[in-house]
C-alpha cells in the first residue's frame, strides 16, 4: 500500500491516489463518489510505470471527479444536514435531521430520519447513521446469502458469515479459512441485483480461489447476466477503469 500525487489539469488541484498491489494481470483505476481515487496494480509493476499510467489517465480522472461533483448531493454524503439525499439499496432517499434528547435513526418510505441531541455535531450524526446503515445492510446481505448459498452448499461448504468493512478498491472479499465474506460498506447504495452479483461472486470463491475460466463459467451458469449487473454497479456507485 502507498500513495502517489497527481496534478489535475486546468485546475491546479493536486490529489492523492491510493496504490495497492495485488495478484492481478491488469491495472484497475477507480474514482469514488467521495472524491477518493485508488489504483490496484500487479506486484511487479514499477512506480515509474504507475506514474506514466496515471498521467495518461489524467483527463479521465478529472472527467469522473467533475461528474461526481455535479451530483454530490445525490451520490455522496459529505456532511449531514436536513434535505440532502443519498442512495439506499438503489433508491434515492432524503435525510431529515431532528433535534431530540434520544438518539434514533429510522426510515419511513423514502426518508431517513436522524434524531440527535446536537444537530451541529456532525461526528455524532455520522456515527449514528453509519451504525444504522451497517445494521440494516447486514440484514439484507444475510437474506441474500441465505438465498444464494444453496448453490455452493451441495459441494460440502459451510455457510460463511458476513463482515462489513470500508474498502477502497473492491466490493467484496472471501476468506475460506475464517469462513467469512467481507462486503464493502458502501455497497448499501447499490441495487439489490448488483448486491446479489457481489455476494454470489464471493460465494463462488469458496469453490474457485482464482478468477479463472472455471470460476467465470460457474458464475455465468447461475447468473447469466452478471456482466450487466456489474456494469450497473460500477456506473451507479463508482466509476473506474
Amino acid at each position: 500500500m502507498g500513495k502517489i500525487k497527481l496534478m489535475i489539469p486546468k485546475s491546479n488541484e493536486e490529489i492523492e491516489i491510493d496504490i495497492s498491489r495485488k495478484k492481478t494481470k491488469n491495472a484497475r483505476l477507480k474514482v469514488f463518489p467521495n472524491g477518493e481515487v485508488a489504483i490496484s496494480v500487479p506486484y511487479n509493476v514499477s512506480l515509474e510505470w504507475i506514474n506514466q499510467y496515471l498521467k495518461d489517465k489524467n483527463g479521465w480522472v478529472k472527467e469522473k471527479l467533475d461528474s461526481f461533483k455535479k451530483t454530490a448531493g445525490t451520490e455522496a454524503i459529505r456532511y449531514i444536514k436536513s434535505g440532502i439525499s443519498t442512495k439506499f439499496f438503489g433508491r434515492q432517499v432524503i435525510i431529515i435531521v431532528k433535534e431530540s434528547k434520544k438518539k434514533r435513526v429510522y426510515r419511513d418510505e423514502d426518508i431517513i430520519y436522524i434524531h440527535t441531541p446536537d444537530k451541529k455535531n456532525e461526528n455524532i450524526m455520522n456515527k449514528q447513521l453509519e451504525k444504522w446503515i451497517r445494521g440494516n445492510s447486514k440484514i439484507v446481505y444475510e437474506k441474500i446469502v441465505d438465498r444464494l448459498f444453496p448453490i455452493i452448499e451441495k459441494y460440502g461448504h459451510e455457510r460463511p458469515g458476513i463482515h462489513i468493512r470500508k474498502m477502497k478498491t473492491r466490493w467484496g472479499s472471501s476468506n475460506k479459512e475464517k469462513g467469512r465474506i467481507t462486503l464493502n460498506f458502501y455497497l448499501y447504495k447499490a441495487l439489490p441485483p448488483c448486491i446479489e452479483y457481489i455476494v454470489l461472486h464471493e460465494l463462488i470463491h469458496c469453490l474457485y480461489s482464482k478468477h479463472n475460466k472455471e470460476f467465470y463459467n460457474f458464475l455465468s451458469i447461475y447468473m447469466p447476466d452478471w456482466k450487466e449487473r456489474k456494469k450497473i454497479l460500477d456506473y451507479e456507485v463508482v466509476q473506474g477503469i
